[in-house]
């Protein structure tokens, strides 16, 4: 099936399915449901030589990196990871971007600095999204994060100049739980027409600085709660409970 024309639909539930089989129930269990470890994602990053394992946020990385295993292993032909720079894709017919989303302030989801993503998603023909909604235990007590360094070697120059400042570093997350997976497809159209909507912002990190001082590229940010639902391709449900979530997407349930 993979190879033949597909649908961006039916390209992201090939996805999508496949990382459901390990992380998903549909919310019809009664056991503990599953989840993403923080240490064992971290070391199996750092064994297989992925980017972003010392990072603070590594959630964002794993499931980029996960997504590229599953591909990979589970479907079979067509769909390979697909490397850019930084961005960790997968390519089969489309181009595939897998966001993390693990916050309770809204549904704004960080993607690329404008120049950048536009030129994947015009030499494309467009991208489609992977947004997985989390929710994620926090290292409040530190712990987490004093194995993390020592792991890494030590704290970096910029951890240590932020403590240095009294700046407070970032709180890791130390596991979190897929609960549901929203997938998009976003033509070169639809970035100028997301723009002029609202659904898509231009000004993220707009004023804002690196740590050595040179001006941040602006990124996009789409504001997923505000797409409007014919550009979505469909919602699953990993982990939510299964009455509510039928009650919210009563199309996807």
């Amino acid at each position: 099936m993979v190879g033949s024309m597909l649908s961006p639909k039916q390209e992201a539930e090939l996805i999508v399915d496949a990382l459901f089989e390990d992380y998903g129930t549909g919310g019809f269990v009664e056991r503990p449901c599953p989840y993403i470890d923080g240490k064992e994602a971290i070391l199996e990053m750092k064994e297989n030589n992925f980017p972003g394992w010392g990072e603070v946020e590594w959630g964002g990385y794993y499931i980029k990196y996960l997504v590229q295993k599953i591909s990979k292993e589970r479907i079979t032909g067509g769909i390979e990871p697909y490397d850019l720079g930084k961005r960790h894709l997968v390519k089969g017919n489309y181009v595939w971007d897998t966001r993390l989303f693990a916050s309770e302030r809204g549904y704004d989801v960080i993607l690329g600095d404008l120049e950048e993503y536009g030129a994947i998603v015009r030499e494309n023909g467009g991208i489609g999204i992977l947004v997985v909604d989390a929710v994620a235990n926090r290292d409040l007590e530190e712990s987490f994060k004093t194995w993390h360094e020592r792991i890494k070697g030590g704290s970096s120059d910029y951890s240590i100049e932020r403590e240095i400042e009294g700046r407070p570093s970032r709180i890791r997350k130390t596991a979190y739980m897929i609960v549901k997976v929203f997938a998009y497809y976003i033509t070169p159209d639809d970035l100028k027409e997301g723009v002029t909507a609202g659904w898509l912002d231009t000004k993220f990190q707009r004023n804002m600085r690196n740590a050595g001082g040179s001006p941040r590229k602006p990124k996009y940010r789409l504001k997923a709660g505000s797409v409007p639902p014919g550009k979505r391709l469909f919602v699953k449900n990993f982990n939510a409970d299964a009455e509510e979530f039928a009650e919210e997407y009563p199309e996807y349930a």
